[in-house]
């Protein structure tokens, strides 16, 4: 038997398997330890939230503990800034948000490349976004908006949770779309621009279906419209503002987990085959959509395609409402 025979052969030995063969051995015993995903996001935010009911299910899966550590800061930049710098071995993931592609396009200088720094796996879910006004506003359809909008002044307002912010896209081309001028209010997260509309701080407010359900739920706001290109399956009575005639760039949010660059390609197809399984089972379907979020479970291949489009978009959309990178 030849010497390269000999070592294929001896590659299944568990004792020597990963002297010989290193990778391939390794890979074939994925995981064999601690798997930790990092967000880069405060805890009980709705991606630590679906990143918590998947690593609890993928550690039944894998009977390896997986984890999950947050790092939030610098606009996501801290939490994706370490997985970058991981070692390439699946062992450190990053679960992160649509803020993935909103860097780059917000900061002239960023510590990693999205691009060449990691490596997609899979969508997690998709993020529906409504338009709110308070439920005893004047404002009950889109067209009462506008109407009062065009005579009013000051300017109507709107939240959004940060300056670049896709809420803040939407704002800007619904004004547009309207023929209206609109203050933009940023804030610091969803919850405390949602917090300032029922207060009556602001006249309005971008925010998501998971974030405004409860309070569309129990009377206190009214929804004028989704901001997706379609009907949310949350809140599926609620006409998009495309159907109302205001079209607005393809901006869907989303959840979705990477590995840094140079992780084995069995790795990345276990990992989303892994958390395809998951998405897919009906108490999980039922308890994201309950939150208003969508379910994906897309190839490697087409996120990566959907963060590459991303990344574009947003280098183009920012000029167009005055944003230019910081440093």
């Amino acid at each position: 038997m030849s010497i390269s025979n000999m070592k294929r052969s001896l590659c299944w030995s568990v004792a020597i398997g990963a002297a010989l063969c290193g990778p391939v051995a390794a890979q074939a015993t994925w995981p064999s330890k601690t798997v930790k995903f990092v967000v880069p996001s405060n805890a009980g935010g709705s991606p630590d939230r679906v990143t918590r009911l998947i690593a609890e299910r993928l550690a039944r899966k894998w009977k390896q503990p997986t984890i999950v550590e947050n790092k939030a800061g610098a606009t996501s930049i801290i939490g994706t800034d370490f997985v970058a710098k991981s070692a390439p071995d699946g062992y450190t993931l990053l679960s992160t948000f649509t803020s993935f592609v909103q860097v780059p396009a917000l900061f002239k200088k960023v510590p990693y490349d999205t691009e060449r720094d990691f490596t997609p796996v899979t969508q997690t879910v998709a993020v529906d976004v409504l338009f709110l006004v308070k439920a005893d506003s004047p404002y009950k359809t889109l067209p009462d908006f506008a109407a009062a909008a065009k005579t009013a002044k000051p300017p109507l307002s709107y939240g959004s949770f940060g300056n670049g912010s896709s809420f803040h896209i939407y704002g800007e081309k619904l004004a547009k779309g309207l023929g209206v001028d609109l203050t933009h209010v940023p804030y610091k997260g969803e919850l405390p621009s949602t917090s300032d509309l029922l207060g009556g701080q602001i006249d309005s407010a971008f925010a998501s279906v998971g974030t405004a359900l409860p309070f569309l739920k129990d009377g206190r706001l009214r929804a004028l419209g989704v901001a997706s290109g379609k009907r949310s399956k949350a809140v599926p009575d609620i006409s998009t503002l495309a159907e109302q005639g205001v079209g607005l760039p393809d901006l869907m949010g989303w959840f979705g987990i990477l590995a840094p660059a140079g992780t084995p390609e069995p790795v990345i197809q276990k990992v989303a085959a892994d958390v395809h399984e998951i998405l897919a089972q009906p108490d999980m379907v039922k308890i994201l959509r309950d939150q208003g979020l969508e379910p994906v479970a897309s190839t490697p291949q087409a996120f990566g395609a959907r963060v590459r489009s991303d990344l574009t978009q947003w280098k183009r959309l920012l000029p167009e409402v005055g944003i230019t990178p910081s440093d």
